[in-house]
């Protein structure tokens, strides 16, 4: 058991290195246009001074890292009515950018809060949890989450900045990212055999249906993703409704995961108690346990895209628009085709996954 739970850790990496090595992103051209002579750079606040209007300040700041660290700068910081903007005070890391203009001089300009200390203090305690509660199986997780983000980060978004086929594309990290999930967990086995299966024939599914509903919803990714990707590059064609395809299909891909695994562990445990059971009580159980877990992975994926557009849904209801008019809003229209296609994929996942290992010997 030792030493398959470390020739599982010595694959993961093995993987991760050809990821590195043969990955699209070490050949796709990126666009550096913005940050030409451009520096992005940590900055603590030491003053802030309020001037006679409400909304301006000065801010003083010194520069922490990078060519720049120990640089001074006096700025001013002006604030509107929007609580996104810098509310800031002594003592507070902001990230600035620094920017050379044709006479070699430093302009500066607050650009954001810094907050990748804190982000990395709460993955360090999510992985912390993980490890403690989780064990080794928690350990195998947290190797899984990063293969993911790897292939999506190294493999899925370099191909489809280089107009690469979505569906194809998509289809084949999903394949990498089910295999590996569920090896990395349990071996290569019955079950993870079932799993596999389920989960890529019901993404497969939620893929289909995307695509069809595509040409009769007439949707794509909203104005500003098509208006920044165009701007992009010049000389790529993007099949957005095909980008459209790829963020519905990996968004139910988790879900599906979670459903088939749920189920092909439970009716595992029902086959090893008992060894001799028919065929058809299997499957009975099977599709006992999918219908209990139906309800709770569809209102995940529902509740999760309602999450994501909340504040629209607040606007919407408090300038008391028309019910019409809100259902064929393109943006509106793309969160139910996501909502409903990775729910049809995970209720049809359910017989799949029964089927599939209600036969395996």
């Amino acid at each position: 058991m030792h030493n398959f739970s470390l020739s599982r850790i010595i694959l993961t990496f093995i993987l991760l290195i050809l990821i590195f090595i043969f990955s699209p992103f070490n050949f796709t051209k990126t666009n550096d246009n913005f940050f030409d002579n451009k520096i992005i750079c940590k900055a603590l606040v030491e003053n802030v001074t309020s001037s006679n209007s409400d909304t301006n300040s000065k801010v003083k700041l010194i520069i922490s890292e990078g060519k720049y660290k120990g640089k001074e700068f006096t700025l001013e910081n002006t604030l509107v009515v929007n609580d996104s903007e810098l509310k800031l005070k002594s003592n507070d890391f902001v990230q600035v950018l620094i920017e050379t203009d044709s006479n070699g001089n430093l302009n500066a300009q607050i650009y954001n809060y810094y907050r990748e200390k804190t982000l990395c203090l709460l993955v360090s305690f999510f992985i912390l949890l993980v490890l403690i509660i989780g064990g080794i199986k928690g350990l195998y997780s947290i190797l899984s989450i990063f293969f993911n983000i790897c292939i999506i980060y190294m493999i899925l978004l370099p191909g489809l900045l280089s107009g690469y086929n979505p569906i194809k594309l998509t289809i084949i990290c999903c394949l990498f990212i089910s295999f590996f999930s569920l090896f990395i967990q349990d071996g290569f086995n019955k079950k993870t055999i079932s799993c596999l299966i389920g989960t890529i024939g019901g993404v497969l599914i939620a893929g289909i249906v995307t695509h069809i509903m595509n040409n009769s919803l007439h949707v794509s990714i909203n104005s500003e993703e098509f208006t920044a990707l165009t701007r992009y590059s010049q000389n790529i064609q993007f099949d957005f409704q095909g980008i459209l395809f790829s963020s519905i299909v990996i968004g139910a891909l988790g879900a599906n995961l979670d459903m088939s695994m749920s189920i092909a562990t439970s009716m595992n445990e029902i086959k090893e108690s008992n060894p001799n059971i028919p065929k058809q009580l299997l499957i009975k159980s099977g599709l006992s346990v999918g219908r209990d877990v139906i309800g709770t992975m569809s209102n995940t994926l529902i509740l999760a895209y309602v999450g994501s557009a909340l504040v629209s849904l607040m606007i919407f209801l408090g300038y008391n628009i028309n019910f019409s008019y809100i259902i064929n809003l393109q943006d509106i229209s793309v969160e139910i085709l996501r909502s409903l296609a990775g729910s049809i994929g995970i209720i049809l996942s359910v017989p799949l996954t029964v089927f599939t290992r209600a036969y395996m010997k």
